[in-house]
């Protein structure tokens, strides 16, 4: 079904540029994939990500290229023919993949991939993208905002397929085909033997979608939850007392969802005064958005930025209580439970998933010491009451939480994640006490983000020269 025919070009010149340069090397030129899937659903603004087969010698054809545009280039798989070019010299890198067509010809190449909608091609003709190619029934899924499958082998000959499937279903809204689905929930535990490297990426896409907690509930629901990340399934139904509402799994995906709201205001694209409690944030943290944005904006690894970390805090930030779980039993049959130390035992736990993810070691260093920290905001906002936090106090925090370095980010990301997590225990909003919660949270903020912060009270209140020059 071949019904697409209006022309498509990539906004960025660059990418047109390498689209050209790529036609006259070898021809013909497939523009495929997910770039395809959302041009057709008009959503490719600020595209970064571009995938493109060719006949035959893909790796030759690129490295030419690069070459003459300037292109930094990479042999992926020199087995099956799949090269990257990279483009930097814009603000945000440019990404293009290059792969030899599977079977030689673009309609056995389609058939090979994952779900209709991404098994779609136009060719490149003459500076723009026409004639698509839909084999498989794409455009008709698109309408009908459906996953399925291309074919039935096609998910069991890649595990990852498997996690993908939940990731394009939140970012597009899309339900899952009911054979798609079926066939998802029969071969769940096949993750297992898919690539670290390959799962971490589909999940660091999932979670930076505008809905992560209803991925992380999906996995649960498709049965991909416990063999990709066990110690998030463990939560699930380990029941906590007031002031919590709900159970550890449940507590985490609220605070999932109260930490993205953070970070969607930290970013610009949302305001956080359509709610009182978060009024109150937005009118307390304002002032400090500009130091804010330049500490979080700034990439951990990867192009992974810290501000996107908030997220994967509120996933793990309690992970270690159902280790560390106990319970006292009174006479009435009330029982309240406690999790000493679950921060440090979720710390571990945490980094040893994110670990085995392949992520770097600074990213899970930086992930261990804020969930360490994170009880500690909440700790001094009962300890201080009404009052403000002291200066002390605040010189303590920072320099407990901090990563062996001089700047504030694991001490301000606590902070960020507290106010996610102490919305997520209530079932109220505002909170508690919350206007006390925010303006402590703010003084912490302050001096941590404060010119020279921790040095201004780093320096002794009493030295051997004062007490030489006073006697």
């Amino acid at each position: 079904m071949d019904t697409y025919t209006r022309p498509w070009t990539p906004s960025h010149p660059a990418f047109v540029a390498l689209l050209n340069a790529l036609a006259v090397e070898t021809d013909p030129v497939y523009v495929v994939g997910g770039v395809v899937r959302d041009a057709l659903l008009e959503r490719v603004a600020g595209l970064t990500d571009l995938d493109v087969i060719v006949a035959r010698a893909a790796n030759d054809a690129a490295r030419r290229v690069a070459d003459r545009l300037g292109w930094a280039y990479y042999p992926l798989d020199a087995e099956r023919d799949v090269a990257r070019l990279v483009f930097t010299a814009g603000k945000t890198p440019l990404v293009c993949d290059i792969a030899a067509m599977r079977g030689g010809d673009v309609t056995t190449d389609l058939q090979a991939r994952d779900f209709t909608v991404n098994a779609m091609a136009m060719r490149w003709q003459r500076g723009a993208a026409v004639d698509l190619v839909d084999l498989a029934g794409g455009q008709a899924d698109l309408a009908a905002r459906q996953l399925r499958r291309v074919t039935p082998w096609g998910l069991a000959e890649d595990p990852v397929r498997l996690v993908r499937a939940v990731r394009l279903a939140v970012q597009l809204d899309f339900t899952i085909e009911a054979e798609t689905l079926l066939q998802i929930l029969r071969i769940s535990d096949t993750i297992r033997l898919a690539s670290s490297e390959r799962l971490r990426d589909e999940l660091w896409k999932m979670l930076a979608s505008t809905a992560p907690d209803r991925a992380i509930d999906l996995l649960r629901t498709y049965n991909l939850l416990r063999p990709l990340l066990p110690e998030v399934a463990d939560m699930e139904g380990v029941a906590q007392t007031a002031p919590h509402d709900a159970d550890v799994y449940q507590h985490t995906l609220r605070t999932m969802r109260y930490a993205l709201q953070l970070c969607d205001w930290l970013k610009g694209d949302a305001a956080l005064e359509t709610t009182a409690a978060g009024a109150e944030i937005a009118a307390a943290l304002s002032p400090y958005l500009p130091r804010l944005r330049q500490l979080l904006l700034a990439t951990t690894s990867a192009e992974r930025r810290a501000l996107d970390w908030l997220v994967w805090f509120a996933l793990w930030h309690d992970v270690g209580k159902p280790a560390t779980r106990t319970a006292d039993h009174f006479d009435d049959g009330a029982i309240r439970y406690r999790f000493l130390g679950h921060e440090e035992v979720g710390a571990e736990m945490a980094a040893r998933r994110l670990d085995a993810l392949k992520f770097s070691r600074v990213e899970v260093a930086l992930v261990q010491a804020v969930i360490r920290a994170h009880m500690r905001p909440h700790l001094l906002h009962v300890s201080f009451g009404s009052e403000p936090i002291s200066r002390r106090a605040c010189y303590r925090f920072f320099r407990d939480s901090e990563r062996r370095t001089a700047d504030a980010l694991v001490g301000v990301a606590s902070v960020l994640l507290a106010l996610a997590d102490y919305q997520a225990i209530h079932a109220v909003s505002p909170p508690p006490t919350w206007a006390d919660y925010v303006r402590h949270m703010r003084d912490l903020l302050a001096y941590g983000l404060a010119p020279g912060g921790l040095e201004e009270v780093r320096a002794p209140l009493l030295d051997g020269h004062t007490l030489m020059a006073y006697f």
